[in-house]
């Protein structure tokens, strides 16, 4: 401490614009002692440093002084693949004292939602009395996702409500209901065929998230461990357990809400579930056709991207099915995979249509589906060799490392994912040793992996290589060749983890099958 003490502001100042990247990596260390009103401006600039090395290193002192003035610059980097995780460590060690300023972060115009839902994560980490009265004050944000992270920060504290609160939890209870009775009949209503059955799955995949929210509602409401008995129960699948659940719920749901909760829950055919909830949900039957227009034109809260997008696709092979407004709207979509299967789907339908809507997108986008387009062969589906952004969350679906695991969360890890094409004896070339190696899915062809010149393994489709894939220690490959002509998805493993943090189903999907005996194996 005593050497530290003989550093001037100006010397500090110095190291802190130094060229070196070492030099700065020292400013930003020597300012967890000497940080002052004249010296936190150096801080800050080096948060903003280009050098990931040296913006960590003040991301860590920052974290260790807890200045006010780091928490805005902090705010704005949770977005970022790169940093998100440590900046939000840093801005939960802040405690009480940072919920303001996130708050006005949430509120700040423009806001992405990514950013939003992790202000709610740390704000339900950092608890307290004063954290609770900001998330019940968005529990009745319009989007959703940004809802249901609050209620999960909620639940991970036991949190009970009470008052008014109840009241609101009440509706968001009816909604959820209503989302669950309008899926059940939808995925019901849809024929056992082929070209359905990619939309039948994200309708059962929702419904499942349908119920996990019911239950999560509950457990703010009631008992949280009666409910997960209730939970536990429905999920055995038998008559008897479905028997024994509604009799629990008899015993601690309010009077006003069994009528609307025991049909969702009850072991009987989806039409008697939609006559007995007629009343509070009302709702028509409809054909194949309506039920895809409906989903691809219903508000996001209700129909997730996902299931959106299968709709889409599924549209491409009802020859009765034209080009509807709905289908149009969403080429004008800023969600890059709707906006893509939309156009496929147009194109493929009717060529003219689809040139004059093409017209009126921005020149970026235009050129964008051009490309995806004129590659795509709509009935060779995979074959052909070119992926859509859908036909890359369907074969990934189908690889046994990610069974199980939702599409709308694999429809996010797509949006992360660079194909690369290669023929035969194409290189990809690792030459940082520092740099960390990306995820690689085989998705067509086969390639050899090099450490230096020596072969390590060989990649076909369907295998999976990079961190969390591997048994034993990691293999640090240097080089990819391909042996024919192949497809590799690259995922960077920051974007990768940035994908797992959101969505804690990808982390217990991907560990429940890396870990049992099936998962398919790079031969190494």
């Amino acid at each position: 401490d005593s050497d530290l003490l003989s550093i001037s502001a100006d010397k500090l100042m110095k190291l802190g614009k130094s060229v070196k990247q070492t030099d700065r990596m020292l400013a930003a260390k020597l300012l967890r002692k000497l940080v002052s009103q004249r010296t936190i401006f150096i801080l800050l600039e080096l948060l903003r440093d280009a050098d990931p090395k040296v913006r960590n290193e003040a991301i860590l002192t920052a974290r260790k002084i807890k200045r006010p003035e780091t928490w805005p610059v902090m705010i704005d980097m949770l977005s970022s693949p790169i940093y998100s995780n440590q900046v939000t460590a840093a801005l939960k060690e802040s405690g009480t004292a940072v919920l303001q300023v996130l708050d006005s972060a949430f509120y700040k115009s423009g806001q992405t939602d990514q950013v939003m839902i992790k202000i709610v994560q740390i704000m339900g980490h950092i608890g307290g009395e004063e954290a609770w009265q900001l998330l019940w004050k968005k529990s009745d944000y319009p989007d959703k996702r940004v809802v249901k992270q609050i209620f999960y920060s909620l639940r991970y504290t036991n949190y009970n409500a009470k008052g008014r609160e109840r009241r609101q939890v009440m509706e968001l209870l009816d909604t959820e209901i209503g989302k669950t009775l309008w899926n059940s009949c939808a995925q019901e209503e849809l024929p056992d065929v082929e070209h359905f059955s990619f939309l039948k799955g994200a309708l059962k995949e929702e419904l499942r998230d349908n119920y996990d929210q019911i239950s999560l509602l509950l457990s703010i409401l009631y008992d949280p461990q009666s409910v997960q008995l209730v939970r536990e129960n429905v999920e055995t699948g038998t008559t008897d357990g479905i028997a024994y659940a509604l009799e629990l719920l008899d015993l601690f749901v309010d009077q006003d809400l069994k009528p609307k909760l025991f049909p969702i829950y009850d072991d009987v055919p989806v039409k008697e579930k939609m006559s007995r909830l007629q009343t509070y949900f009302p709702r028509e039957e409809y054909t194949p056709v309506q039920v895809v227009n409906y989903v691809l034109n219903r508000d996001f809260n209700l129909n997730n991207r996902w299931t959106k997008m299968c709709a889409v696709y599924s549209s491409a092979f009802i020859p009765e099915f034209r080009v509807s407004r709905g289908l149009i709207g969403q080429m004008f979509n800023p969600d890059r995979l709707l906006q893509e299967t939309a156009a496929w789907v147009i194109y493929n339908k009717d060529k003219a249509q689809y040139k004059i809507v093409a017209d009126r997108l921005p020149q970026r986008d235009k050129k964008f589906l051009d490309s995806a387009i004129e590659n795509n062969q709509l009935l060779d589906g995979l074959d052909d060799g070119f992926y859509l952004g859908i036909e890359m969350v369907m074969f990934i679906k189908s690889i046994p490392a990610f069974q199980g695991i939702p599409g709308a969360i694999l429809s996010d890890l797509a949006d992360k994912i660079i194909p690369v094409d290669l023929k035969a004896r194409d290189k990809i070339i690792f030459n940082n040793p520092d740099e960390n190696r990306p995820i690689l899915i085989m998705s067509h062809g086969i390639i050899k992996l090099r450490e230096g010149a020596a072969e390590v393994g060989t990649m076909k489709k369907g295998d999976v290589f990079g961190d969390l894939f591997q048994e034993g220690p990691p293999i640090q490959i240097t080089e990819v060749e391909a042996m024919e002509r192949s497809v590799v998805f690259r995922i960077n493993l920051p974007d990768f983890y940035f994908v797992m943090a959101k969505h804690h189903e990808l982390v217990q999907g991907l560990v429940r099958n890396v870990t049992t005996k099936n998962t398919k194996k790079v031969e190494v």
